[in-house]
């Protein structure tokens, strides 16, 4: 399960190849990922999970109800630093807005800038600004 003493970043989408390519850049920085393809498979890992990941990062542009789970995520944004990426054309900002993700990034998304972002975010444990 989660280690205690190391960052550690979930990642949720139904893109494998995104999914995939961000996992192995964030490995090869030496942070501890877990990642899923549905929403569901996480939620059963993340319940009752402790200590909870360091970031969730959940890709919403291949959803198939985006805004479905974006609500359900929301629920979490209290507990986990929560970063959403979504494809503009199945959800708007406005949907987004108010949610308490701490960040909101709309496809397409530079994977390298990314990564150092998401390092920034989980070695200084700062938190970004709610959404």
């Amino acid at each position: 399960m989660l280690d205690a003493d190391m960052a550690q970043v979930v990642l949720i989408g139904r893109d494998w190849q995104f999914r995939a390519l961000l996992r192995a850049q964030l490995l090869e920085e030496g942070l501890e990922v877990e990642a899923y393809e549905s929403v569901a498979t996480a939620w059963l890992t993340l319940e009752g999970s402790e200590p909870l990941p360091s970031l969730l990062l959940v890709d919403l542009s291949a959803s198939e109800g985006p805004s479905r789970d974006a609500e359900q995520f929301a629920a979490w944004a209290p507990r986990i630093p929560i970063w959403i990426i979504a494809g503009r054309s199945l959800i708007t900002e406005k949907q987004l807005a108010g949610k308490g993700f701490e960040l909101v990034l709309f496809r397409p998304v530079d994977i390298g800038e990314l990564v150092e972002q998401i390092k920034r975010r989980v070695e200084g444990g700062s938190r970004s600004p709610r959404c």
